[in-house]
């Protein structure tokens, strides 16, 4: 973590944007001052899921020190410089509360937690991996059968997410204590290559949960840890850079040209087309794809445009868009009929002021750091964002109470990754993705105790 310090200031000296730098750096360090802690997988879950809402707010500072690119040039709807940095800069300050409000209740039940150490030998790894296998073809089933099974959905959907906590102590057991990897890493390459043949990008979820497996139970980030861990990080980049080529003409093929999210083709098809899209790759179509994928992780822009428009043309709302986020989910349609629908692409408009259109493919949300700065301004925010985030951490900590023992309670966790590295989701979806986890996932967690515990014992 020196070495990149050290690169960061240098960056910051050099590069066209100074300050930006320097907050961008102070941020980063905060975040591994509160989370990054080797053989935690709950701490190590919290940074990288935290770490992927810096990348988002800090993507362009980085490419631009490093190719020398002013911020201004690099975004498309419109050219604000001032508005461009105060975005990124309150959305750096806000990610800093925001993870002080997320360490608050966690600091003294898990600051020294070692998954090593804490390791319960009561469970099987080969019975681990067995039903990891069976859990995972199971809720693929049932996700696909979900929409059919009326008021089961959101509960199928909350229990789908115990698969990547099953993924994470699954990987933890069999390299721990050296049993069935090479089974185990079949199954990790089958599931990467199987995420290609989804509409979204799935594979990026599979190695992203391997990596807070492996760093759970690393000793220490060695030469050969940190060269480990970069093969990871550039595989990532090149199937990223892949995705983003292929990835709108491939979405057509699986919705039958309907630019629906739907997938009517099966997976054998799915799979021959990508291999014939991957074999017209060329090398003007990769670089486009470079800046698309910038675009794509970037997402202070919209935050720009609305400082532009919020409070100049447009009011601060007061309080109006988290009451809505919270209150929307606990207003059944039965009893509520007049309740409206999440539209992104319509609450962007709003406060942009843009004509975004959200044709089936995609909506343009406007991130949730955004929303708490239309209701309360640059300062108010703040405090919102650490009440969040402390929230957050509070459910994490009950979690870890209430579960029979540390083994469920990480199963539990680490679906937390997926509600919090949320930097571009809209408040009324983070809130949304929280209450429809959390909420189930409490009431049944001794039922799934009681039931399955026993097939996962040596």
């Amino acid at each position: 973590m020196t070495i990149l310090s050290v690169v960061g200031l240098i960056g910051a000296v050099i590069g066209p944007h100074f300050l930006a730098t320097v907050l961008s750096l102070l941020s980063f360090l905060v975040l591994i001052a509160l989370f990054f802690k080797l053989r935690n997988p709950i701490f190590i879950t919290l940074f990288l899921a935290l770490f992927f809402q810096w990348i988002q707010i800090n993507i362009k500072i980085v490419y631009g020190n490093i190719f020398r690119v002013p911020l201004e040039l690099q975004f498309s709807f419109y050219q604000d410089e001032a508005f461009l940095y105060e975005a990124n800069m309150l959305s750096n300050v806000g990610l800093v509360f925001f993870a002080l409000g997320l360490y608050l209740p966690l600091r003294k039940r898990l600051k020294n937690f070692d998954i090593t150490e804490g390791l319960d030998r009561s469970y099987n790894p080969e019975k681990i991996l067995k039903n990891y296998i069976i859990f995972s073809i199971g809720i693929t089933f049932l996700m696909l059968l979900r929409n059919n099974l009326g008021g089961l959905n959101t509960i199928i959907t909350a229990f789908s997410k115990l698969k990547w906590g099953l993924l994470v102590l699954t990987v933890i057991y069999c390299y721990q204590f050296d049993i069935k990897k090479k089974l185990l890493n079949s199954v990790l390459v089958f599931e990467v290559l199987l995420g290609f043949t989804g509409y979204f990008s799935g594979f990026k979820d599979i190695i992203i949960m391997l990596v807070i497996a492996l760093l759970s139970i690393q000793l220490e980030l060695n030469y050969k840890a940190i060269r480990k861990y970069s093969f990871i990080f550039i595989l990532m980049l090149i199937f990223g850079l892949f995705w983003t080529t292929v990835k709108m003409d491939y979405r057509d093929y699986l919705s039958g040209g309907e630019g629906s999210q739907k997938v009517v083709v099966d997976k054998v098809d799915a799979v021959n087309e990508l291999i014939n899209l991957s074999s017209n790759i060329t090398l003007e179509e990769m670089g486009l794809a470079t800046d698309d994928l910038l675009d794509r992780i970037s997402y202070i822009e919209f935050f720009s445009i609305v400082l532009r428009n919020v409070p100049h043309n447009i009011p601060y709302e007061n309080g109006a868009i988290i009451k809505e986020s919270t209150s929307f989910y606990f207003k059944p349609r039965i009893f509520f009929p007049n309740k409206g629908v999440i539209d992104d692409s319509d609450h962007t408009n709003k406060y942009t002021n843009l004509s975004l259109i959200g044709d089936g493919q995609a909506s343009h949300s406007i991130g949730f750091m955004t929303d708490t700065y239309i209701d309360y301004g640059p300062y108010g925010m703040m405090l919102l964002l650490l009440v969040l985030g402390y929230i957050f951490g509070w459910s994490i900590n009950l979690l870890i109470i209430k579960s029979m023992n540390m083994f469920w309670a990480i199963i539990f966790i680490i679906p937390f990754y997926f509600l919090i590295s949320v930097y571009s989701f809209n408040m009324i979806k983070v809130i949304g993705n929280f209450i429809t986890y959390l909420i189930p996932i409490y009431l049944l967690r001794k039922l799934m105790f009681k039931f399955f515990n026993k097939y996962f014992l040596a």
